[in-house]
């Protein structure tokens, strides 16, 4: 069924878009701190959904020994980094470019192809719209319903790229946390083939998914009109390092490659993140905890009052607070110490919507308990 979104909509929710540039991501921890008169390290920050368990052990070390590598530049060409990922995924060094941060990717892609209009979705990720504004793009906007828990319906994404010469996708989709299975995403990238639209799909959250079935990594690298981003922020725990990556078909990576700066990834990022990706306990503990804390903060939070959640595929859950003012609802769970998304600021989404992040056992029982407290009182 063909998006029956008018034209007037569509500008409106444009405009929208505009107004959200340079958005904050995630809750301000050192500022919630002194609001709240809190130790930095006391503060319970549900709001960034980096990796509870933090950086892996082996990472840490292997930072801290580079660290004496800070004398000279790093490789330009980041061999070493790209042969790590692509051992990692089983796919050629070639279909890889490296990044200090996916944010920095996003913004890249759009000033090097030059998009004219761009897809995107909302909500999502507010960076997108960022990034192809200031790449002289014009956003063209396509709403998921909320009925539906937010879901990508591919047929009428087909009708929306007729619109587009490149969209932006996210899957695991940030803030709603839906998966597009890997067959309706492959749909959607042939509808984009057919009318010469570039698809880029940023899968950070993907890892988060055992063995990352719903990936499209492997399609990608067969594929010009596709390039695929991940990062090491979320899963592996190392925002403070920035470092993410795209992969393509060759030739897209080359053009990629040629407009880029070098030396974009410092010694000890490389080194942690090479290391990082051989850690088989850390990755397979990260994955057995989310996926048995989500359900488990699921379960709790859909027998409170006035709390609606939705189909998540991610280490973050998003919710619609319905029995409660939510500004006030934010400003009571800061009182005790927890800091949550703010999801007002998100186009596609009222004030009624937060976010969580899925956090270890006795911070979600923490959190479940505040909940409890403002909603039930109990």
């Amino acid at each position: 069924m063909q998006n029956t979104e008018t034209d007037i909509d569509k500008t409106e929710h444009a405009d929208l878009i505009a107004e959200t540039t340079k958005q904050t991501h995630g809750g301000n921890i050192y500022e919630a701190a002194r609001r709240y008169g809190y130790a930095e390290s006391k503060i319970l920050d549900f709001s960034s959904n980096a990796n509870p368990l933090g950086p892996s052990l082996v990472a840490k070390r292997a930072a801290k020994k580079a660290l004496s590598s800070i004398g000279r530049y790093p490789d330009p060409d980041l061999l070493e980094l790209r042969t790590a990922i692509a051992r990692y995924f089983g796919i050629n060094p070639g279909h890889i470019i490296c990044g200090n941060g996916a944010s920095t990717l996003i913004h890249f892609i759009p000033r090097v192809f030059r998009p004219k209009k761009v897809l995107i979705p909302i909500p999502t990720f507010t960076e997108y719209a960022v990034a192809v504004e200031e790449a002289g793009g014009e956003v063209v906007p396509f709403s998921l319903p909320e009925r539906e828990g937010f879901r990508m319906d591919p047929v009428e994404m087909s009708f929306a790229l007729k619109d587009a010469d490149m969209a932006f996708l996210c899957n695991p989709n940030n803030p709603a946390g839906r998966i597009v299975p890997k067959a309706e995403m492959l749909e959607i990238a042939r509808f984009a083939l057919q009318n010469r639209v570039r698809l880029v799909v940023d899968e950070a959250f993907m890892d988060f998914e055992v063995m990352g079935a719903d990936s499209i990594i492997k399609e990608a690298v067969e594929a010009s009109h596709l390039i695929c981003l991940r990062d090491f922020t979320t899963f592996f725990g190392m925002p403070g390092l920035q470092l993410g990556y795209a992969v393509s078909d060759e030739k897209t990576i080359a053009v990629l490659r040629e407009r880029q700066e070098p030396w974009t990834v410092s010694i000890p990022a490389q080194q942690a993140a090479i290391a990082v990706l051989g850690d088989w306990p850390y990755i397979k503990k990260t994955r057995r905890l989310i996926e048995g804390e989500r359900g488990r903060l699921l379960s709790a939070l859909r027998i409170l009052p006035g709390v609606e959640t939705f189909p998540c595929s991610a280490n973050f859950i998003l919710i619609k607070i319905t029995s409660m003012d939510v500004p006030t609802f934010i400003n009571k769970l800061g009182e005790r110490g927890i800091l949550v998304r703010d999801c007002s600021s998100i186009p596609g989404l009222d004030g009624s919507f937060i976010r969580i992040a899925v956090r270890t056992w006795w911070h979600n029982w923490r959190l479940i308990k505040a909940f409890r407290q403002l909603l039930v009182g109990k």
